[in-house]
């Protein structure tokens, strides 16, 4: 490992660990305050340098003991001069040291603009009602909401520590009711291997997507080939719900630390009367309280202000809150310009450039 410094102040120093491997730094960001996020994990940012992007692993370090971490991925953003660095879903910091927050941003406002960057953004998982931090990173920082929560900010968080008794009875009656239904009826649940069960997968995301009204954005490539990075680097687990030998519904599972994420999911249309849905997502909360796995976070559900049935995530909500989980939500994604003058031009360009990016790779450019 060859770490350079980048900046000090008194009490912290902020290092870039540029040939840092996937266990040493998977070991730094799981240490790190909150345990970090597998979207700041080793393994993303070497899959995203295949499509473009170039990570920038940085430490921040309190007498030479490291206290925080972030992943950047950079990005060329040509024809606007400069480029764009992008953290997502971190940094992973000790939020309420001001000094310490203070010293990293220092030390990344520093390398980036160095380096040719013109906007920081970050998505850290800070709440919205720690209004001390909030008002750091926004007012005193610089920090600005960005025009996109490019991950979704609101989310449904479980806590797998209660004993499975415990978890059962913190869940609606209704999904009680319809977990020991699908198993009456038949239904089994099996982590699958990849790729023998990749295209019935992928089938069921299409027939969802179908039913649903909305397209795969991601294209069918991108999918595979990071769910199938992520699964050989020990961070994915593919689940089915099959009846009779039929795949009724899947979960495609973000693992890291003791951490899990409900990434992908997707039902078939027949048969939807087994209540397969729900019986998948409990045997997958069984396997991770096996696995050591103490949070499950199933992502996206309406923001606080649109929690109402109009909103388009109103039947995921319905749907996700029946486990007994509570909602966090956090700040969303925050830019920070860097060359004012080449921000402002990014962001009056960056709806254009995710409509061509769309139009020309099948993809969503972040």
């Amino acid at each position: 490992m060859n770490p350079q410094p980048i900046q000090a102040t008194a009490v912290y120093k902020v290092r870039e660990i540029e040939d840092a491997g996937r266990s040493e730094w998977d070991s730094l960001l799981e240490g790190a305050p909150g345990g970090g996020h597998v979207l700041q994990s080793h393994e993303w940012g070497e899959f995203k340098k295949q499509i473009g992007w170039q990570p920038v692993r940085l430490v921040l370090e309190r007498d030479e003991e490291i206290v925080g971490v972030g992943q950047f991925l950079t990005y060329n953003t040509a024809p606007v001069p400069g480029s764009l660095w992008y953290c997502t879903k971190g940094p992973w910091l000790p939020w309420h040291d001001e000094d310490a927050v203070r010293a990293f941003f220092e030390g990344v406002r520093d390398l980036s603009r160095r380096r040719g960057a013109h906007t920081i953004k970050i998505e850290p998982e800070v709440l919205e009602e720690e209004k001390e931090v909030k008002t750091l990173l926004l007012e005193e920082i610089g920090f600005k909401k960005a025009r996109y929560d490019l991950n979704h900010k609101t989310t449904m968080l479980i806590d797998l520590s209660a004993s499975e008794e415990e978890l059962l009875g913190n869940m609606k009656s209704k999904t009680r009711y319809n977990i020991r239904l699908a198993a009456r009826k038949g239904v089994e649940v099996i982590e699958s291997p990849f790729e023998e069960a990749w295209e019935a997968f992928f089938d069921l995301l299409k027939t969802t997507a179908d039913r649903n009204g909305f397209p795969i954005r991601r294209s069918p490539e991108y999918l595979h080939d990071v769910t199938r990075r992520m699964h050989d680097a020990g961070n994915g687990r593919l689940f089915l719900a099959t009846h009779e030998g039929m795949p009724l519904a899947g979960i495609y599972s973000f693992t890291f630390g003791e951490k899990y994420w409900y990434t992908y999911g997707a039902s078939r249309d027949e048969k939807r009367n087994l209540m397969p849905t729900y019986l998948l997502q409990w045997e997958v909360m069984r396997w991770a309280k096996r696995n050591g796995l103490r949070y499950y976070d199933m992502v996206g559900v309406p923001n606080p202000e649109n929690l109402n049935e109009g909103d388009s995530l109103w039947g995921v909500y319905k749907f996700k809150v029946g486990f007994g989980g509570e909602i966090a939500d956090s700040l969303g994604c925050l830019d920070l310009p860097i060359r004012p003058t080449r921000a402002s031009a990014w962001y009056r360009f960056e709806p254009v450039y995710y409509r061509l990016y769309q139009k020309m790779k099948n993809n969503v450019f972040y």
